[in-house]
């Protein structure tokens, strides 16, 4: 397989872009867990609270994958950041791209939607 460079201030440029998700997606969670406090307030059914369960086990999950996925961002920022060093060049460094992190952001991305997507309907059903 060939190693692809690609320039480190497009590197960094899409981290950033990753970073930012990963805390717009942990704000759509903090939200989702005072629905769910609202929910069970109204409504305590057995059925209800399953599916409570459920989701509070899910955002729990996502938060865990946001922090390693968040320290492993920050990580290779950080290694970026010491490659490009001060230097009036520093743009046209190339560095190994990132692929299993990309991929890892979008897999990350993709079941957070799924999860969101699921979440909305059970707000149809019980809002």
């Amino acid at each position: 397989m060939a190693i692809h460079n690609r320039p480190i201030t497009e590197l960094h440029a899409e981290i950033t872009g990753w970073k930012s998700n990963i805390e717009l997606v942990r704000e759509d969670i903090s939200i989702y867990q005072q629905q769910l406090k609202e929910i069970v307030r109204k409504n305590n059914s057995e059925e209800l609270l399953k599916a409570v369960e459920h989701f509070q086990n899910q955002f729990i999950r996502q938060l865990e994958v946001s922090d390693e996925l968040l320290h492993d961002l920050h990580a290779t920022d950080h290694e970026l950041a010491l490659d490009a060093g001060e230097g009036p060049d520093s743009e046209l460094i190339e560095a190994k791209d990132q692929t299993a992190l990309r991929d890892r952001a979008n897999t990350y991305d993709k079941l957070f939607i799924e999860l969101k997507n699921e979440y909305h309907l059970f707000l149809e059903k019980w809002m």
